[in-house]
């Protein structure tokens, strides 16, 4: 199973040549968060992609699906990320990513205290599938953000009384 990545790019272009360090930003959270082929679209003429991604013609779903599985032949799912959005947590990827792994017919939308953002993980074969809400406690999912200000998130409780299988000795194993 692989997912990849489709940033949509909007706004105002940087001088050509140049990489919008919002757009960097993105492209190290999912590449981070495991996501596998970063594809970009919006880019206007003279702009260049980040390392690690590169650019797409177009921004249609299918197209791209296309495009991540003419590069990666597993590829099973894409997540759209906004640029508007660059301060998602790569936390938050990595969970939709999982997510896919559970539930690979459903469209997973990040999510935070029930209010659902652009963020999606759409499945391939499933398109059409109905929207899951994937609780992920990153405020950059569901707030527009260029990833510069500090965000809320608010990582679920930890179980203080598990004990790792591999740190486990003597009479506890």
């Amino acid at each position: 199973m692989t997912v990849a990545a489709h940033i949509i790019v909007s706004g105002t272009p940087t001088a050509p040549g140049v990489v919008r360090p919002e757009l960097s930003r993105l492209v190290e959270a999912a590449w981070s968060g495991g996501a596998h082929p970063i594809l970009i679209s919006g880019l206007t003429t003279g702009e260049v992609a980040p390392t690690l991604s590169r650019a797409t013609h177009s921004g249609e779903h299918a197209a791209v699906a296309a495009d991540a599985f003419s590069e990666v032949a597993g590829t099973t799912a894409v997540i759209t990320l906004p640029l508007s959005h660059a301060g998602v947590d790569p936390e938050t990827i990595t969970a939709l990513i999982a997510g896919h792994g559970r539930q690979s017919a459903q469209v997973l939308v990040a999510a935070r205290n029930g209010e659902a953002g652009p963020i999606r993980l759409t499945p391939i074969d499933h398109a059409d599938a109905p929207e899951i809400q994937l609780e992920c406690g990153d405020e950059g999912a569901v707030s527009p953000s260029d990833g510069r200000a500090s965000l809320a998130y608010e990582a679920p409780p930890a179980d203080t009384s598990a004990v790792d299988p591999w740190e486990q000795r003597g009479s506890q194993a």
